[in-house]
């Protein structure tokens, strides 16, 4: 992707050109919104800029926060799925080598640094989005996840090439799991742990290659026992 302003190569983790240094907003090209200007009363998790609210003209239409400088998105429960559904084909396959191109080209990028929700201002947890994405996201439990600039875009390229089927598949083993039904049956999809909200938290043994954040994970938890023992 090039940069709108100099036309210079962008990274792929990144949103700021690296030649002309003008922030691109590379999650929302070719996606069909409206934005409805700044709240005010929201901080962005990143850089407390107030929020503002755009709507996406998705089938039903969706209102999500974003940060007007930092251009990160903040959805609630089930507004991120129904995006990556409205802007990418509705047929469900998986293609492996798709999925490993995505993989190699953005790579692990994540840092493990606590933000708040801009609702509750409860500190976020960081979940590893379908268990299997790559993409380790800031999730409030009650209000809904953040997604950072360039992450959307990764997610959506992540759910055309085979990561809505394993969405799907985490989701349904995840259920079996809670109700005490679910068990390793050798179908090679990632198993999903109770207790990481909607989007689900991933089992390390599931995929050798999800150890980066399957740390990021638990670090996050040991990082917030120790904070509520200091």
């Amino acid at each position: 992707m090039k940069c709108a302003s100099c036309g210079g190569a962008l990274e792929p983790s990144s949103s700021v050109c690296p030649f002309c240094g003008v922030r691109n907003d590379v999650d929302l090209r070719g996606v069909d919104f409206h934005d409805l200007g700044v709240d005010g009363n929201l901080p962005c998790p990143d850089c407390q800029t107030p929020l503002g609210v755009i709507e996406f003209q998705a089938d039903p239409k969706v209102r999500v926060e974003r940060c007007p400088a930092c251009l990160g998105l903040f959805f609630n429960p089930g507004e991120l799925e129904t995006i990556l559904n409205d802007n990418t084909n509705s047929s469900v396959w998986l293609d492996k080598e798709g999925l490993r191109q995505v993989a190699a080209e953005y790579g692990f990028h994540n840092e493990v640094v606590y933000l708040k929700c801009p609702f509750c201002a409860e500190r976020m947890s960081q979940i590893n989005f379908g268990g299997t994405s790559g993409v380790v996201l800031d999730q409030c439990g009650s209000h809904g996840v953040w997604v950072q600039s360039t992450e959307l875009r990764r997610l959506m390229e992540w759910w055309r090439v085979g990561g809505k089927l394993l969405y799907q598949q985490n989701e349904a083993e995840r259920a079996k799991r809670l109700t005490g039904t679910g068990r390793r049956d050798g179908t090679g999809a990632a198993a999903i742990l109770p207790g990481g909200g909607p989007w689900g938290m991933i089992d390390p043994d599931a995929d050798e290659n999800l150890g980066k954040a399957a740390i990021l994970n638990v670090l996050g938890r040991l990082g917030e026992w120790l904070v509520s023992k200091g």
